[in-house]
């Protein structure tokens, strides 16, 4: 065995420990599911057995579930099928075994591991805040598959199954113990195998060695009340032709919630359509995206200290959201009291996100008005955050680098300007990095992390590691006009301007886009930029007569769109004033299919060029960047699963 290690004492309890060959941490590979069905064949055949426990190799950590990636080894429904359907015999062995069972567990345990887990009679798990057991398979389209559900079910009840199946969220041990979802915690992890043994010489004493009978947990009186308040909760913002998954586990646990036993057996018939399915698949990728973006972001930047140039929304921005992540920041402008205003809206965002006053005030230590920029002579890495005109960086710069200490990086958060015309100022431009955030900067993910032929490749290095530690999702992006999600999103954006002044109802174009499944329609989101912004960024790409004329018209007379209160909307507060009609679903799927082309055509072009690595950064960039929704897998994916 590879994957498995077995032992028997001389109590007659076996002791299988699981410790995946050539990995960290412990998954369910295809080949860990094999060797475990032929443990369990070769045990249910024994006789001399009083008891089997389970334990983890893996210090810290029991199972983080299957391995996703293999599903996509399975090529159709019937495939799938037939994994999962092995999968249940071997589970339902498991749970049906002769003896007693019991695992004990340190750290993570969610999905396929959870669902190992409640194969098991007894669970015991650490106190250990590591310990956190769930069920994420929501977030990638599917329910349960290994015959999860209705054994949560039988241990936890309606509403808590509910709640840990249609969140995806995980829990900690505290909680799973007073859900019933644990049986009993233990101090640290070299007390599970004493905790498992005397609860195994309990049930071979006074209980002569019989299996405990779990009571099933009874439908409760107001399970149609639940049922609404989780739709409510959970349902209210998803629609079953975008996210099926959590609308089909409703009906799931509703259907079969009277019996355990069928609720796990249907798995067999669900879980294949669901894996199966084109929003299954661009989760899948989503989930994929995630894994790859964050590993280019991994490291120690070196990075201690921070200094930001501009105290404006998003100098300040920065500026307070990297000093909540733990970095010593010093913020300067010419202007004290932007500088004063940036503090007080960190103050704002601390006690949004921190709560306790010690964490608060933790936070604002960290963070220094620096009016003279004294902080340059020291600081590790330097962000310009000043107006977006070359000549304005170019002083910055000039400054900056005679100031700074001679490894430090120098950045700037341009969204437009070519790092070459910023470089041309500067005597070592090999120091020089974008290092480009999205507005709000504390709530959006995606960091642009922009390189030209002169960046050194420990300096792009350093700030991908930098977005790291602030829990950012950063992409390498070459420097060229729009880098990648200007270049992408603004020719969206014109064409559906061009498409409303060729006499398409602006309202028809939004809705269609928000059928699709983005948060908002291209007239919308460019009154939400504001038209200023839409017409000067995208001056650099091109933009076509007919629509820089109506952008100009309309800023000409001051409608600049949610900001004044009117664009090609009129906007009451934050919500844009339009009927929200409802169009044919083939009108309005066609028209999404012509208004993504300009999109898919410019993100297929910067793959080509070079401007990001592949086509899944290009994915992933216009989904952390742009609201692009995440169930399509990106528009380079959504586009070649239509053919």
């Amino acid at each position: 065995m590879s994957h498995w290690k077995m032992d028997c004492d001389a109590d007659g309890y076996v002791w299988l420990t699981i410790d995946v060959a050539d990995k960290s941490v412990n998954v369910l590979t295809h080949a860990v599911l094999e060797e475990l069905d032929q443990i369990i064949g070769d045990l249910v055949k024994q006789d001399n057995i009083n008891g089997l426990a389970l334990l983890s190799g893996k210090p810290g950590g029991f199972v983080y579930g299957a391995d996703v990636r293999q599903f996509e080894l399975l090529k159709d429904a019937g495939a799938v099928a037939d994994h999962i359907g092995s999968v249940h015999h071997t589970m339902n062995r498991l749970a049906a075994a002769p003896y007693p069972t019991v695992v004990g567990i340190d750290g993570v345990a969610v999905g396929g591991g959870l669902e190992l887990l409640l194969a098991f009679d007894r669970i015991i798990a650490t106190a250990s805040p590591k310990t956190q057991l769930g069920f994420p398979e929501v977030g990638l389209g599917i329910l349960p598959g290994y015959g999860g559900s209705g054994r949560a079910y039988r241990r936890v009840g309606l509403e808590q199954v509910l709640a840990l199946m249609l969140t995806g969220k995980s829990i900690n041990a505290d909680k799973a113990l007073a859900t019933g979802l644990v049986d009993e915690l233990v101090a640290s992890e070299s007390d599970l195998r004493g905790a498992a043994k005397s609860w195994l010489d309990a049930q071979n004493g006074a209980q002569n060695g019989i299996k405990p009978v779990r009571d099933m947990k009874p439908v409760p009186a107001d399970a149609d009340a639940i049922f609404k308040a989780a739709s409510d909760a959970y349902l209210s913002r998803a629609r079953p032709d975008h996210t099926p998954a959590p609308f089909a586990i409703m009906d799931h646990i509703r259907d079969h919630m009277t019996d355990p036993q069928a609720m796990t057996d249907a798995e067999l018939t669900i879980f294949p359509v669901l894996m199966t399915s084109p929003a299954s698949k661009g989760l899948r990728r989503l989930f994929d995206y995630q894994d790859k973006v964050r590993k280019s972001g991994r490291g120690d930047s070196g990075i201690k200290h921070v200094h930001v140039i501009g105290g404006g929304v998003m100098g300040g921005d920065i500026a307070a959201y990297t000093a909540m992540m733990g970095f010593r920041v010093t913020l300067s402008d010419q202007n004290a009291d932007a500088i004063n205003a940036a503090i007080d809206r960190a103050r704002v965002l601390y006690e949004r996100r921190l709560k306790t006053e010690d964490k608060i005030a933790d936070a604002l230590s960290r963070l220094a008005a620096d009016p003279a920029g004294d902080g340059m002579a020291t600081a590790d890495l330097i962000i310009e955050a000043v107006a977006e005109r070359v000549d304005v960086k170019q002083v910055v710069f000039r400054d900056m680098e005679q100031k700074a200490k001679p490894d430090a990086i120098l950045a700037t958060n341009t969204s437009s300007i070519p790092l070459a015309s910023i470089a041309e100022v500067l005597e070592h431009p090999d120091r020089l990095v974008g290092i480009h955030f999205f507005n709000p900067m504390p709530v959006l993910p995606l960091v642009e992390i922009i390189w030209a032929d002169t960046t050194a490749d420990a300096v792009t290095t350093r700030a991908m590691q930098f977005a790291g530690q602030l829990k950012k999702m950063p992409i390498r992006c070459k420097s060229a006009p729009g880098f990648l999600v200007n270049r992408a999103l603004l020719p969206y954006i014109y064409g559906g301007i061009a498409k409303m002044l060729a006499g398409t109802d602006a309202d028809c174009i939004d809705e269609a886009m928000v059928d699709y499944g983005m948060p908002m329609g291209p007239i919308e989101l460019a009154d939400q930029i504001g038209l200023d912004v839409t017409h000067d960024a995208g001056v650099p790409l091109g933009i076509a007569d007919d629509v820089a004329a109506a952008l100009q018209e309309h800023i000409g007379k001051g409608n600049l769109g949610r900001k004044s209160g009117r664009g090609f909307y009129e906007w009451d507060g934050k919500k844009a004033i339009r009927p929200r009609a409802a169009y044919p679903a083939s009108d309005a799927a066609a028209l999404a299919v012509e208004l993504l082309q300009p999109m898919i055509s410019e993100c297929q072009s910067a793959v080509n060029e070079g401007v990001v690595e592949n086509a899944d950064m290009a994915d992933a960039g216009m989904i952390f960047g742009t609201g692009f929704p995440g169930f399509r897998g990106g528009p380079l994916f959504w586009a070649s699963q239509q053919n």
